[in-house]
């Protein structure tokens, strides 16, 4: 699998610490900017915006375009950041251009105007990075992704949530809502504190799926896929291990006994939160 296309060029910065990817003919210009305060990548009236840190005088930059989702691992690895977002164009010539405007690259995409984009970062020294930029035809924008990266430093794949096919465990109506509210207060900590495991994910969808009942009342069916089974055990066990309330954290232990019992045999093997 290789890129239809590719383009090189060197930026060299000078006060503003941030390169910008253009999606139109004729961008805006950039007000000032603090870029560190909005994390590597942001955006401004439609366009991407890449922060070069506060040391960094030159980056080499290479954009690609890519005909589909390319490989994830690039060779040579230690990279300081691996990073995704979507990016919609509305014009078919990507233009990567400096603070001043003065245009960097230039390269000619295909595949329509919604994009996403993948940037591996790495410091050559404290003052010279290397940037690489793979782009891909999506159908619909999806959320941004900072990828944690192994020690090779090389990012680690996102955990495939494509399987459909569900399972079903019979519950009270009040632990399904126990189950949802541990659901939606897990993915808010995992945002917090950086998402290491990548679960906040499937836990807004077990929180979506179950939703809540005002008045719970008699058993409840919940299907869930085996990843976000095994996420929900995770969950389960981990809170009732941090909650203050003892009655809470068995009845969590006793939800767990029920999806285990029902479901349990049919897990996948792997971990999917924690060591």
């Amino acid at each position: 699998m290789h890129p239809l296309a590719s383009a090189q060029g060197v930026l060299h910065v000078t006060t503003d610490q941030w390169y910008r990817i253009s999606t139109s003919d004729n961008p805006p210009a950039v007000p000032d900017l603090t870029m560190r305060s909005q994390g590597t990548l942001s955006t401004f009236a439609g366009d991407m915006l890449v922060d070069t840190g506060t040391t960094t005088s030159v980056v080499d930059i290479t954009a690609e375009d890519w005909a589909a989702e390319p490989p994830l691992h690039v060779a040579g690895g230690s990279f300081a950041e691996v990073a995704e977002a979507s990016v919609s164009f509305s014009t078919e010539r990507l233009r990567v251009l400096a603070a001043d405007g003065s245009e960097v690259l230039a390269l000619d995409l295909g595949g329509g105007t919604g994009h996403r984009l993948r940037l591996y970062s790495r410091y050559l020294t404290p003052r010279h990075q290397t940037h690489l930029l793979r782009f891909w035809p999506v159908p619909a924008a999806a959320p941004a992704w900072d990828y944690q990266l192994d020690d090779d430093g090389q990012p680690i794949a996102r955990p495939d949530r494509s399987a459909t096919a569900t399972l079903a465990v019979t519950m009270t109506a009040e632990q399904a809502n126990t189950l949802s509210i541990e659901a939606q207060e897990m993915a808010f900590s995992e945002v917090q504190n950086g998402d290491i495991d990548d679960i906040a994910e499937d836990c807004e969808q077990i929180r979506d799926i179950i939703g809540y009942q005002a008045e719970p009342a008699g058993d409840v069916t919940v299907a869930l896929t085996p990843r976000q089974w095994k996420v929900a055990l995770a969950t389960l066990e981990h809170r009732s291990g941090t909650g203050e309330e003892d009655d809470h954290a068995g009845s969590m232990q006793r939800i767990v006994e029920t999806i285990q019992r029902q479901v349990g045999d049919r897990l996948p093997p792997g971990r999917v939160f924690g060591c």
